[in-house]
């Protein structure tokens, strides 16, 4: 089986000297973050009071990860995690700093180990201060050289820091023509003081679409796009109350190559909602199951959004709970232009008035939007590649339409 090389982005080909940027967007709620021209690979989480938001720069000798965090108060400054000639930029399989359940931070980053960048390991820091100072963790993926891709990382909280998971290119070989065969597999390993060993969840996954991971009553739950020998590539689901690997939802995709377009999931209690996108049958859509009990069993399908004339989804989904109820992000074409979508959803089927965020470039350099939640406010981060800064926007929670009673 053949697959692409990960497709590299010039993402911070112009920003060798950063130049500050004042664009502050008060129509939507919020202002930008204060990151420079030139930011990238952005990655919005969770902390302890409030929101990080981590992201590439470019300099004049080495790429840096940085993040800030965002508080009721509003963005706080910059700090600067690690930095490295051969950091990988890409709009796909972007970095992250988050909190551990340790107390401790955690980052992680791609480096690449070729001349050509279509190998490369995933690196990781720990800070144990704050975030003032930054160790070095070495890397995640325990096949030391082994040129080949791992990335696509996902975390969730552990009480001896965060468990990590991510695709693993280990069992396959780059050949001469650039194709590489072989299965790329889903991997797991826990990550405190020291980075303990991987665990295998499945042997054949997509290549290039990302993962997600929420923690349910029955422990992490973690979804990705899964892949059969006959091109197939569904939702797949593993952990939690599941068993698993198992498939979400027989939608019979078969695409011979990767989309770039992964699921993602939330999770509160035994609540977990998966949203998930699909172009089964050449009919686009971006698709939700819930669950009340940590996975075991699933609800129906609820449809949140199909492609109507002008009206297409393109997926890059993300999702959070609101109580019983799910909000639901994604990119889609609103007559020709890409918009950022918001719409809340009910685990029995109904769907409430979606909304048009605000407008996104549909190119792979936009990256995919990020939402998380900040008090009684939903926020979403992007990016603007013609202006190649971040952009950001806060809704009240109410401003998405809630369901009849």
């Amino acid at each position: 089986m053949a697959r692409f090389p990960a497709a590299l982005f010039p993402l911070l080909a112009s920003a060798a000297v950063a130049q500050p940027f004042t664009g502050p967007m008060p129509q939507l709620g919020i202002e930008d973050p204060p990151t420079p021209i030139g930011a990238a690979a952005h990655r919005l989480t969770r902390g302890s009071d409030g929101l990080i938001l981590s992201y590439l720069q470019g300099g004049s000798t080495a790429i840096e990860l940085r993040y800030l965090r965002l508080t009721e108060a509003g963005w706080g400054e910059p700090v600067v995690v690690a930095d490295h000639r051969a950091m990988l930029a890409n709009s796909s399989d972007v970095p992250a700093v988050v909190e551990g359940g340790d107390g401790a931070m955690y980052a992680h980053w791609l480096l690449a180990t070729n001349d050509k960048a279509s190998a490369y390991d995933i690196h990781l820091n720990r800070s144990t201060d704050g975030g003032l100072t930054w160790a070095d963790l070495g890397v995640l993926n325990d096949d030391a050289g082994k040129v080949a891709q791992h990335g696509f990382v996902t975390t969730v909280p552990d009480a001896a820091g965060v468990r990590a998971y991510w695709l693993d290119g280990r069992d396959t070989q780059e050949q001469p023509s650039g194709f590489v065969t072989g299965p790329m597999t889903l991997r797991t390993a826990l990550v405190g003081a020291t980075v303990g060993p991987s665990e295998l969840l499945d042997g054949q996954v997509c290549d290039c679409c990302t993962t997600g991971a929420a923690v349910a009553d029955a422990g992490p739950i973690v979804v990705y796009r899964d892949r059969t020998d006959d091109e197939v590539r569904d939702t797949g689901v593993v952990g939690g109350a599941t068993g698993g690997p198992i498939v979400l939802h027989d939608d019979g995709w078969v695409i011979p190559g990767c989309p770039v377009n992964g699921p993602a999931v939330a999770a509160s209690g035994a609540r977990v909602v998966v949203v998930w996108f699909t172009a089964a049958g050449n009919l686009v859509r971006v698709c939700a199951k819930f669950s009340d009990d940590s996975g075991a069993t699933w609800g129906p399908m609820i449809v949140v959004d199909e492609g109507r004339g002008q009206e297409v989804p393109i997926g890059r989904v993300d999702v959070l709970l609101d109580g019983d109820e799910a909000i639901v992000s994604w990119l889609a074409t609103r007559k020709k232009q890409g918009q950022i979508m918001l719409q809340r959803v009910g685990p029995g089927g109904l769907v409430g008035a979606p909304r048009a965020l605000a407008p996104m470039d549909q190119g792979r350099l936009s990256g995919s939007p990020e939402m998380e939640r900040l008090g009684d406010r939903v926020v979403v981060v992007w990016r603007d590649p013609d202006a190649k800064q971040l952009r950001a926007a806060a809704l009240g929670l109410g401003y998405i339409g809630k369901l009849a009673p």
